[in-house]
């Protein structure tokens, strides 16, 4: 995400990386929490349902540095 922000020409090319990326967050925690709780949770018993949508953006966010973007 640096990367694209740090080659932007214009504010609003810069503002709009920023806009997609925490779009890109928002739709993944989203997503996230659903797949958790509906599959994850139900396949592997050590796992326990997320109940919060802050959970689910804090594990969305350390999934995200992990792979990299």
């Amino acid at each position: 995400m640096l990367r694209e922000i740090s080659k932007t020409e214009t504010k609003s090319d810069m503002l709009t990386e920023v806009l997609l990326y925490v779009l890109v967050i928002l739709i993944s925690t989203f997503l996230l929490r659903i797949l958790w709780n509906r599959s994850l949770v139900k396949h592997i018993s050590v796992l326990k349902p997320i109940s919060s949508m802050l959970d689910a953006f804090l594990l969305s966010i350390s999934l995200m540095i992990l792979r990299g973007c």
